[in-house]
């Protein structure tokens, strides 16, 4: 009976959480997206030019999908990058039997986009390499259902140099036989363009995208930094970075995953933290620890019980600053995302600087969704608070 108790407690704990395997090089040999065969009594999918080209590279591994159900997995990828990577409509319609499906899928196109093309620095993707992994294909009397995992490694060009990575996303497709031959009755991703999305029938892009857009027209001019305050022990960015950067793609088994429960983000933002040498937290009314999943603070695995435990902690433990986004902000710092506030917790890796080296933009690690090195502006969440870490207090 405890244990049943616990694991309702940790559910109920768990509910306002974030929605938040290996290093994906560019796969050799890969071919642009349509080279598989088409299935039986279909047409090939053909692709008009993007006038700005992005470079996608799309290729499936795994068994259970014919050669006309690749194709359209490949096309539908292939289009949402070249669709997000040139701000250039795509067109989703030959590949759904659900007309809702394909208008969805080009509104949140159109919504990151719109998010990328009002950043400050050039979030065009010059090329990316997508790897997908059929996991299970499901098939019944109506159709069949695919789970797909991806990893695809991305250079946008405003950081060409960088290699920034998306880690092990999972896909679902729904695929049925029509007249015309198969095609995806339905899709969804565990990204923020999917989970969060906000149908507007009426529009033609996501119900947030004023709010989304006003977020970056209101976000202040970068400022110098101001005075931090004096701590008995400093931060270790240093080690920071290099746990934020190795557990960016897989998980501590030290620690529980969250994933499946709410996100993992704010757990992995609190590990890198311990990484970095603040201490867990048990002493006075703020604390933050972590010593089992039914034994632990909101504040260690929640974004907004975190963002209450680094404004108001006093004595011993974490000595933070929290506030709007300033531009200030340090390696191994956490930016907290959303559409109207907090709600998903990334760290601060490096910066996207201007042909002057002014820092225009970070570069951001984070869990459920699996970044390394991602701009901070190429996130569908525009609402930013920055929670500068400056130490820790006997």
């Amino acid at each position: 009976m405890k244990t049943v108790l616990k694991m309702i407690c940790l559910l109920l704990a768990l509910a306002l959480l974030c929605g938040c395997g290996a290093v994906p090089a560019a796969p050799e040999n890969a071919e642009m997206e349509n080279t598989e065969a088409a299935g039986e009594g279909s047409a090939p999918i053909e692709d008009p030019a993007p006038t700005r080209e992005t470079a996608v590279t799309v290729t499936l591994s795994g068994d259970g999908l014919n050669g006309e159900q690749q194709e359209l997995v490949t096309t539908l990828l292939a289009r949402w990058y070249r669709f997000i990577g040139t701000f250039e409509e795509q067109d989703y319609a030959p590949l759904f039997s659900d007309s809702d499906q394909a208008r969805t899928h080009a509104a949140a196109c159109r919504t990151l986009s719109a998010i990328r093309a009002a950043a400050p620095e050039d979030l065009h993707l010059m090329d990316c390499a997508v790897s997908l992994r059929v996991d299970s294909v499901t098939a019944d009397e109506t159709g069949l259902t695919a789970n797909i995992t991806e990893d695809t490694l991305m250079h946008f060009a405003a950081t060409a140099g960088v290699d920034s990575y998306l880690y092990a996303m999972p896909h679902i497709f729904r695929f049925e036989e029509t007249a015309e031959g198969w095609r995806i009755v339905h899709h969804e991703a565990d990204d923020n363009p999917f989970f969060s999305y906000t149908d507007d029938p009426e529009g033609d892009a996501d119900a947030n995208l004023d709010t989304l857009l006003a977020n970056i027209a209101a976000r202040p001019a970068p400022a110098d930094p101001a005075p931090a305050p004096e701590t008995d022990h400093p931060y270790d960015r240093a080690a920071a970075l290099a746990y934020m950067t190795e557990y960016a793609n897989h998980r501590n088994p030290d620690f529980y995953a969250y994933d499946a429960v709410g996100g993992n983000c704010m757990n992995f933002g609190s590990q890198v933290l311990l990484a970095g040498g603040i201490p867990m937290d048990a002493i006075g009314s703020a604390t933050w620890r972590w010593l089992a999943p039914f034994n632990t603070t909101g504040s260690f695995i929640n974004v907004n019980d975190f963002e209450d435990y680094a404004r108001t902690n006093t004595g011993f433990g974490l000595v933070a600053t929290v506030g709007p986004d300033d531009g200030a902000g340090q390696v191994g710092d956490l930016l907290l995302l959303g559409v109207d506030g907090p709600r998903h917790t990334t760290l601060i890796s490096g910066f996207v600087t201007d042909e002057g080296g002014k820092t225009v933009d970070y570069l951001l690690c984070s869990n459920t969704t699996n970044y390394r090195d991602f701009p901070a502006a190429a996130y569908y969440y525009t609402s930013r608070t920055l929670v500068k870490i400056h130490g820790w207090n006997d």
